[in-house]
């Protein structure tokens, strides 16, 4: 076997696509769902292709940012009304979102052509610091701000896809404030950026980052990123800054279906609110339901934990 990471022949070694620190913060996330391969397994996502030098010592650096920092901040869930504010190393992001994005596509086969050897040479040394212009990060902070509780739909913590679609308009057309009828948009549009090369949405619980990585010769990088930055409601990751105040990135759609990428001012955030608002502020329902669902999740540990597989 050929190594990802290194070029040389060697016996090929379990990489796990996400960390396997990652996956320890979350042990009730038991169960991987690959909806591209329509099957569900007790098993972590892996790729086989990393020789045993790469995958313990030479790549591992990233993995322990990775865990400290999901750990240090969202491994919690958060309020609308909290103040998300995180300390990161933007180049460790990079590397981490890059790695996680790598994994998975050589999982499936794909066209790794953006992966040449200035990015794996990126990957490979922890010295090297200096971020990639190429690469953009955007990272927002996940809410249920919906009235329904995360475990209806499979209490879905972990996940991440290729190509999230990104929308250019709002998903409403309109709202009667008299009697509360929302109208649809019948013409939603999707963004289309020039020279995008792979995008990915990644979900660690509490948070979301939205990776996109750019031709590298493409003069329209800068242009994209004050699109990105204007249009949608995540915070644009910059190598000069240490600290953030992270924004609400979800409605109460997309934080279901996290695919989709609304815009700042779609309409469902205000539908949101106001259906909430209707309920007198709070959906007593759903905060009793997760108050027992974790004590569910608790059993579940137990009877499932790490490594025991």
């Amino acid at each position: 076997m050929k190594c990802a990471y290194c070029g040389n022949e060697a016996k090929g070694t379990k990489e796990h696509i996400i960390s396997c620190a990652i996956l320890d913060l979350f042990p009730e996330c038991y169960i991987t769902f690959d909806n591209a391969r329509h099957t569900s397994h007790e098993s972590d996502p892996m790729v086989k292709d990393v020789c045993a030098v790469c995958n313990n010592q030479r790549i591992s650096y990233i993995d322990s940012y990775a865990k400290d920092f999901i750990a240090q901040y969202f491994t919690k869930k958060y309020r609308e009304d909290d103040l998300v504010e995180v300390e990161y190393d933007y180049v460790m992001i990079q590397k981490m979102l890059l790695k996680y994005a790598f994994n998975d596509m050589r999982s499936h086969k794909w066209d790794c052509s953006f992966f040449e050897q200035e990015i794996i040479h990126y990957l490979m040394n922890e010295e090297d610091n200096v971020p990639k212009d190429n690469v953009t990060v955007m990272c927002g902070v996940a809410i249920n701000v919906s009235p329904v509780p995360d475990a209806m739909f499979g209490n879905l913590k972990l996940r991440w896809c290729k190509d999230p679609i990104l929308y250019a308009n709002s998903t409403i057309r309109n709202i009667d404030y008299n009697t509360g009828q929302v109208y649809l948009n019948d013409n939603i549009e999707i963004e289309k950026f020039e020279d995008l090369a792979v995008s990915y949405l990644f979900k660690f619980n509490s948070v979301q980052f939205l990776l996109m990585c750019w031709n590298k010769e493409s003069d329209k990088i800068k242009q994209n990123n004050i699109v990105l930055e204007c249009q949608y409601p995540y915070h644009l990751m910059k190598a000069e800054e240490t600290k953030a105040v992270l924004p609400i990135c979800t409605d109460e759609s997309n934080y279901h279906h996290f695919e989709h990428i609304h815009v700042r001012w779609d309409g469902l955030f205000e539908v949101g609110l106001m259906r909430k608002y209707a309920s007198g502020g709070k959906f007593v329902h759903k905060e009793e339901y997760e108050k027992e669902w974790v004590k569910e999740e608790q059993k579940i540990i137990k009877e499932h934990p790490r490594g025991k597989k």
